[in-house]
């Protein structure tokens, strides 16, 4: 096991015992079990962006009552058998015939459209921003799909404030600024071409530290700088959480949980958590 797959492991550990999540309950009804998750496409600039996000997914997924086909078994399969290495050649395929390579009641298919930073040392932005989708194999049809953006904001703390005189207003000045370009960002991009015909509205959640919950706080704390470290990745808790939203639906203002989204179909209770073929 590599470092970055390691370190994520972890992380999923740690927020798995300490999310503020309602608990979720298995829906024996539910004909999908087996899910393999697929390369993600990649319309960012960022190589590590589709590995981070297709591992917490994959993560994540068995806390959803889903059997999840070996990562490293779905790409041996995929190029194989079908030639595919990467997100952006699915494309070429349709869902039944990946269907019939995997050998799983669905697949999961997303697309990463932000994995990015901008660290100035007076004003800071971090941005994941990822649609997914799930298809079933027997009907071929999308039963659940949603995207999020998740973004976070931060400025120079009050020690550099007040050891440079002066850095205070200038820092306001260009906080404002930056957050003006941020706010039009938003809602220059808010509109995303479909993902493989299905239109899938991706809004963004502001999740900066001065309005983050006891969650996030953990994930930004001393677990998130702890794998941070290890896995050498800069995005890593903001790609946690967007994938928490994401299957879950909803978000945690710190008094409530605000519907957003659908949350993902729970699977049937399973006696493993891999399959293989």
């Amino acid at each position: 096991m590599n470092s970055r797959v390691s370190a994520i492991a972890l992380y999923m550990l740690l927020l798995s015992a300490c999310a503020t999540v309602p608990p979720n309950k298995p829906n024996p009804a539910n004909p999908i079990r087996t899910v393999a998750v697929l390369p993600m496409t990649n319309n960012t600039n960022d190589v590590d962006g589709p590995f981070v996000l297709r591992t917490l997914l994959a993560a994540r997924l068995e806390g959803y009552f889903y059997t999840v086909k070996p990562l490293e078994e779905t790409d041996l399969i995929l190029k194989d058998q079908m030639g595919v290495t990467l997100g952006s050649q699915l494309d070429m395929a349709t869902t039944a015939q990946l269907c019939e390579k995997l050998g799983t009641d669905a697949i999961i298919l997303g697309s990463l459209e932000d994995f990015s930073q901008k660290i100035t040392g007076i004003y800071n932005n971090k941005r994941v921003r990822l649609r997914v989708m799930l298809d079933s194999c027997k009907t071929g049809s999308t039963i659940w799909k949603n995207g999020i953006g998740v973004k976070r904001e931060s400025l120079a703390d009050d020690n550099m404030l007040k050891k440079v005189p002066g850095l205070g207003s200038a820092i306001t000045a260009v906080a404002v600024a930056s957050s003006v370009i941020s706010g039009l960002s938003d809602k220059g991009d808010a509109g995303l071409p479909k993902f493989r015909n299905e239109e899938i509205k991706t809004p963004w959640q502001d999740i900066s530290e001065d309005n983050s919950t006891a969650e996030l706080n953990l994930l930004f704390g001393i677990g998130g700088k702890i794998v941070n470290k290890v896995a050498g990745n800069h995005l890593l808790s903001e790609a946690g959480v967007a994938v928490e939203i994401l299957l879950h639906g909803d978000y945690d203002d710190g008094s409530d949980f605000i519907p957003y989204g659908t949350m993902i179909p729970p699977g049937p209770v399973t006696l493993g958590n891999t399959v293989s073929k």
